[in-house]
């Protein structure tokens, strides 16, 4: 399975252009199906038992075609089209009302997209974590978009996740709702809307 985020983050809610560049990728393993292994099940042999050096065939050793041992991968889950469904779960991200102290003198603004992106390269391995454990076993891929809500000091108050139905029943909303609450923004003295995606095959 692979992972990447694609920029630009923060667009007011929008959705990023298609044509944005991959800046995070990270191959991971999912667990997908492989084909069977066998070994051979050991027995004692009564030519060493007594010690002897001798070299003692497989048939010798009573290592038939039937005495194999089969060890398995796990096999990939089925989905249903219910399963597969994209739907969005978490909280109401609708940006907060902006208070303006016109006496302060303080900066007030919304993050800009360096700042968006330097965040989010640095700290949403958690979060991509969240993705790929919810997506083990199975042959999901697309896109996650995760909606959050930062704060003028910079902490998520908010945050909502669209992603397939299968991935929300095994622990995605709330994987990634503690993933989220620990990432810090830079403080600007206004709260800002902005989009993650992940995109995973």
């Amino acid at each position: 399975m692979y992972l990447a985020l694609r920029p630009p983050w923060g667009h007011g809610g929008r959705t990023p252009p298609a044509d944005a560049g991959v800046v995070a990728m990270a191959p991971v393993d999912a667990g997908v199906a492989k084909p069977k292994k066998k070994r051979p099940r050991h027995h004692a042999s009564g030519n060493n038992a007594g010690g002897g050096g001798g070299v003692t065939t497989g048939d010798e050793q009573g290592w038939g075609s039937a005495d194999y041992i089969e060890e398995t991968e796990p096999q990939l889950v089925q989905l249903s089209a219910a399963d597969r469904a994209m739907e969005w779960r978490g909280d109401d991200t609708t940006r907060p009302t902006q208070k303006i102290d016109m006496g302060g003198g303080a900066e007030s603004r919304s993050l800009d997209d360096g700042e968006i992106r330097s965040t989010i390269d640095s700290q949403s391995g958690p979060a991509q974590q969240c993705v790929m454990a919810a997506a083990t076993n199975t042959n999901l891929n697309g896109q996650i978009s995760i909606k959050l809500v930062i704060d003028g000091n910079g902490h998520v108050i908010k945050s909502k996740v669209q992603a397939f139905h299968y991935m929300f029943e095994h622990g995605l909303l709330g994987c990634i709702h503690s993933a989220v609450g620990k990432m810090k923004f830079p403080a600007t003295g206004a709260s800002t809307l902005v989009t993650m995606p992940i995109n995973f095959t």
